[in-house]
């Protein structure tokens, strides 16, 4: 830290902010303090669907700028907030220096790997509430806050359904008292409730995120 935090910037992401599009150079990483990162696949036709993401217990491009690779994903800001950036030759540089620090992104590199392929089985085993419901006690681990900005529009790509599905869904947790929702501004109000509806994934992305915050 000593020596990385005076290369560190802060800067301000806005809502749908691209941070790296796909096939991008990464320059730099991304540590998010309150914005969230969404990492998605993106198809031919332009259709995407998001495949990670990515809060105050991560970071974002890291195994692209210690392999000095483009970007094979899109990342953009789904929720607005701040991150500190770094650039990626000095990540490499004190990958090459610090084997503790190497450790650490192995460390979360194994963690992201879990996440993504529990998500996998999530968007094929399971529904679209329970999915839904998953995202968003995954977004309020990612602010740490139970109240954040977000549309239906980013709902439906997170969560891969219609957005006149996500519509509903989010006035059925509405009317059960689960959530607060208003012009794109979301606060769970009921958490335990939110958890019953969600599916094992919670649990287990909830354990991920911990076992990277805890090692960082």
């Amino acid at each position: 830290m000593e020596k990385l935090a005076p290369l560190l910037s802060e800067v301000a992401l806005h809502r749908g902010e691209v941070v790296f599009p796909d096939g991008g150079a990464v320059n730099h990483v991304y540590f998010p303090s309150s914005a969230v990162l969404s990492v998605v696949t993106v198809m031919r036709d332009g259709r995407y669907i998001e495949s990670n993401t990515i809060g105050r217990e991560g970071g974002a491009g890291l195994l692209d700028a210690a392999s000095n690779a483009v970007s094979y994903h899109r990342v953009f800001a789904q929720v607005p907030g701040s991150a500190f950036r770094l650039p990626a030759e000095a990540f490499r540089t004190q990958l090459t220096e610090s084997p503790d620090f190497a450790r650490l992104l192995f460390r979360h590199a194994l963690a992201d790997a879990a996440q993504t392929q529990q998500f996998v089985a999530c968007n094929l085993l399971h529904s679209a509430e329970q999915r839904l419901a998953r995202w968003l006690l995954m977004t309020a681990d990612r602010t740490g806050s139970p109240a954040f900005s977000l549309t239906q529009e980013y709902m439906a790509v997170m969560t891969g359904v219609q957005r006149t599905t996500v519509s509903a869904l989010a006035s059925d947790f509405k009317e059960r008292g689960l959530i607060r929702y208003s012009r794109g501004n979301i606060e769970i109000t009921d958490l335990p409730g939110l958890r019953k509806t969600s599916c094992e994934c919670a649990g287990v992305a909830h354990a991920l995120f911990l076992s990277r915050r805890d090692a960082a």
